[in-house]
């Protein structure tokens, strides 16, 4: 099956790279902050990047994509232009030592930080968010399909699925495993010949998001009837691009982001006081007022948050706490490149 976006997916692709070409004439003693752009860039932006150039003086230059290759064309090559990446937890545990430096422990300060959330030494946790299951209100009504039995359940609830284009981390092959049956207890080590089989399923109808910023779009044009999403880019689509959409509170599937730090950056020093201040619990608590992502900062009080808000957040709304299954991000590391293989052969690209 060869893999389908939307027209309006490859329209945003071709902006990003502009909007980076742009961002790579930035002076050499800038800190270039890979961040994915969108909502999620800017809520970064608003509450840790400005802020930092601010105080520092250090000016941070934003590139809206987000590439693992691309920072790993960098490091092979010799010439590491990306600075900082707020990178999957399994990537960090995986590439820690070959493409990504060790966290300065003398600059960055992870005492403050959930245990439960450091599972390596490059990887400073930045924050915590979902992958959950989203209708299409104009499709189904109020009562829509947010289970993963649901998501699998075509004679039921027809129409098209949207998913992330990523094989790794993508909580789809969780989802299938559920789907056929499988107890969330019981799901690592993931059986993906079994999974892959259950996607079979349903590959017919399978629709693809790159970019987070992509999975927001497709909501706000109405283009997909069910989608799984980043919890804080479903916030966004349905707020603030009015989305016709609901759900969330089935199955989801629980990640953490960490700020990652290439090996061959100039000045690492410089990039670790960024890491440093984007640890500081209040700060992180200040992002979770713009968008739906947890603070990594075990003590950060969330208080006044919005009350649109509240429902996208998975530490909040009941709902989703009782639906959240977390991700293993270990097997994920040691599973990457298998299971991206046989994505590979399976949707082509």
């Amino acid at each position: 099956m060869q893999m389908r976006t939307s027209i309006a997916t490859a329209g945003l692709s071709i902006g990003s790279l502009a909007l980076a070409a742009c961002g790579s004439s930035a002076s050499e003693d800038a800190i270039t902050f890979m961040s994915g752009g969108g909502t999620y860039g800017d809520a970064l932006n608003e509450v840790f990047l400005t802020p930092y150039s601010e105080e520092s003086g250090v000016t941070v230059v934003e590139d809206p994509t987000m590439s693992y290759a691309k920072v790993r064309t960098q490091v092979d090559a010799g010439r590491v232009e990306t600075d900082m990446i707020p990178a999957e937890g399994y990537w960090s545990v995986q590439q820690c030592g070959i493409l990504l430096q060790p966290l300065d422990l003398e600059i960055v300060d992870l005492s403050g930080i959930k245990e439960e959330l450091i599972q390596d030494e490059c990887g400073a946790p930045l924050l915590t968010y979902s992958t959950a299951i989203y209708y299409n209100t104009e499709t189904y009504g109020e009562d829509g399909p947010d289970t993963c039995e649901e998501f699998f359940d075509t004679t039921t609830f027809p129409g098209s699925r949207s998913v992330r284009s990523a094989a790794v981390p993508n909580p789809l092959i969780e989802c299938a495993l559920i789907a056929d049956g499988v107890a969330p207890e019981e799901l690592y080590p993931l059986d993906v010949e079994r999974a892959f089989a259950k996607i079979e399923t349903i590959e017919d109808d399978l629709l693809f998001w790159e970019a987070g910023s992509d999975s927001e779009t497709q909501m706000a044009t109405g283009e997909v009837d069910i989608i799984m999403a980043w919890n804080g880019r479903a916030y966004a689509g349905v707020s603030q691009q009015d989305a016709s959409f609901a759900g969330g509170e089935g199955d989801s599937f629980l990640i953490y982001d960490a700020l990652v730090v290439p090996v061959g950056v100039e000045n690492p020093e410089v990039r670790m006081e960024l890491v440093a201040f984007m640890m500081q619990a209040q700060r992180q608590a200040e992002l979770t007022k713009v968008i739906p992502y947890s603070p990594a900062a075990a003590h950060a009080e969330l208080s006044d948050l919005p009350a649109d808000l509240e429902p996208f957040l998975p530490e909040t709304n009941p709902a989703m706490v009782a639906g959240n299954h977390v991700q293993d991000q270990r097997w994920w590391a040691e599973n990457a490149d298998s299971v991206a293989n046989t994505w590979q052969s399976q949707f082509g690209g």
